[in-house]
C-alpha cells in the first residue's frame, strides 16, 4: 500500500473510530461476506507494525454459528460469574447477565485473538545468529508468559484498525476481554493453541448498549479526565488545563 493511500485510510479511520459504539445486538438480515472480511483485514493489516515484524498473534476467525456464538457467550458469561464469586463470594439475589457480552451471541463474525509460535524472518534470523542472540517467540513458554503484556499492545493496534476500516466500510465492531484462561474451556476449539488475548465482532448493529441506558445513566457513564490519562511531565497541569480549554478538548 502506498503512502498517500496508507494517509487516506487513516484519515477515513479516524472519522469511522468516532462513532463507534458498543453492539448489543447484530442484525440477521443484513451480514458481511467472507469476501468483506477478507477485505477489512487486507486493508487493516498493513496499517500496524510489530516488534522486529514477528506478529506474534494469530487471529482466528469464526463465521456465522449460532450454536458456537452460544458456546462462546456462556464460556465468557461462566468467566465473569467465576470471578465476582471469587471477590464477593454466591449470592442468592437474582443473577444479572453481563449486557456488555450480548454482542457475542449474535456476531455473524468474530475474531479470537491468541499468542503464536512466531519464527523470525530472513532478515531478523541472519541478524540474531550472527550476534548469537535467542529469538524467545519460537519458544513456548516465553510466548505464553513473558511475551504476553506486549503482545496483547500488538493485537490491540490491530483490533482497533480493524475496527476503523470496518466502519469506514459500513459495519460495527465491538469487543471482548472477559475470557477463561484456562485451555480446558477451549477443548472444544482445537485451534487455539494458547489463551487468548481478546475476542471482537464484527457485523451490522440492531441495537447499541448506550440505547438501553436512561439519560442519568449516560451522563454517568464519563469517560477518564483527559489529564487523569495523560501526564505532561516538564508542564504543570495549570498550563495544560489552559491549552486544554483554548482548544476545546473536553476529555
Amino acid at each position: 500500500m502506498g503512502q498517500k493511500n496508507k494517509e487516506k485510510c487513516l484519515v477515513m479511520i479516524k472519522d469511522s473510530l468516532s462513532r463507534r459504539a458498543h453492539v448489543w445486538k447484530y442484525r440477521k438480515d443484513k451480514i458481511p461476506t467472507e469476501d468483506e472480511i477478507i477485505k477489512i483485514l487486507q486493508t487493516a493489516y498493513p496499517l500496524v507494525s510489530s516488534k522486529q515484524k514477528a506478529y506474534a498473534y494469530k487471529a482466528h476467525i469464526l463465521g456465522p454459528n449460532r450454536a458456537r456464538s452460544k458456546k462462546l457467550y456462556n464460556m465468557c458469561e461462566g468467566n465473569k460469574i467465576r470471578t465476582d464469586e471469587a471477590e464477593f463470594g454466591k449470592s442468592d439475589e437474582a443473577y444479572r447477565a453481563n449486557p456488555g457480552l450480548y454482542h457475542i451471541l449474535s456476531a455473524p463474525y468474530t475474531i479470537i485473538y491468541t499468542p503464536r509460535i512466531a519464527p523470525p524472518n530472513p532478515f531478523h534470523k541472519r541478524n540474531f545468529e550472527r550476534e548469537k542472540s535467542k529469538w524467545q517467540l519460537e519458544d513456548p513458554i516465553f510466548v505464553n508468559t513473558r511475551n504476553r503484556t506486549s503482545n496483547a499492545i500488538e493485537i490491540g493496534m490491530l483490533a482497533k484498525t480493524v475496527t476503523g476500516v470496518a466502519m469506514d466500510r459500513g459495519w460495527d465492531s465491538s469487543y471482548c476481554v472477559c475470557l477463561p484462561k484456562d485451555m480446558e474451556d477451549w477443548k472444544d476449539f482445537p485451534y487455539i493453541d494458547f489463551y487468548p488475548d481478546l475476542i471482537q465482532t464484527i457485523g451490522l448493529a440492531k441495537k447499541y448498549k448506550w440505547q438501553f441506558y436512561h439519560e442519568e445513566e449516560l451522563k454517568a457513564d464519563t469517560d477518564a479526565p483527559f489529564t487523569d490519562i495523560f501526564n505532561f511531565v516538564d508542564t504543570s497541569s495549570k498550563k495544560i488545563a489552559k491549552k486544554l480549554k483554548k482548544t476545546r478538548i473536553t476529555k
